[in-house]
């Protein structure tokens, strides 16, 4: 489990996206090694940190991998919003 985000492709088609994955880090490294077995961890509280890169950096994190999506893009109605394809 992690935060992570990534930028959807502007152009129609499949794509390959891979998105990089970070958890906060807290507690003692006991705490730490007992959410390695038992699950669970730290979660932010204000989650909207996340989407702000200028107040990303503030935070302790370590990593927690990656995921590799596969997306269809199909662009439908994007001149109503000023994206040109």
């Amino acid at each position: 489990l992690g935060y992570g985000a990534c930028q959807v492709p502007a152009t129609p088609g499949l794509h390959a996206v891979t998105c990089v994955t970070w958890v906060p880090r807290e507690g003692s490294w006991r705490q730490r090694l007992s959410q390695r077995f038992v699950g669970g961890g730290p979660q932010l509280c204000a989650p909207e940190l996340a989407a702000g890169a200028s107040d990303r950096f503030r935070l302790w994190t370590e990593s927690s991998g990656t995921v590799h999506l596969q997306l269809g893009v199909l662009l439908r109605n994007f001149g109503c919003y000023g994206v040109e394809a």
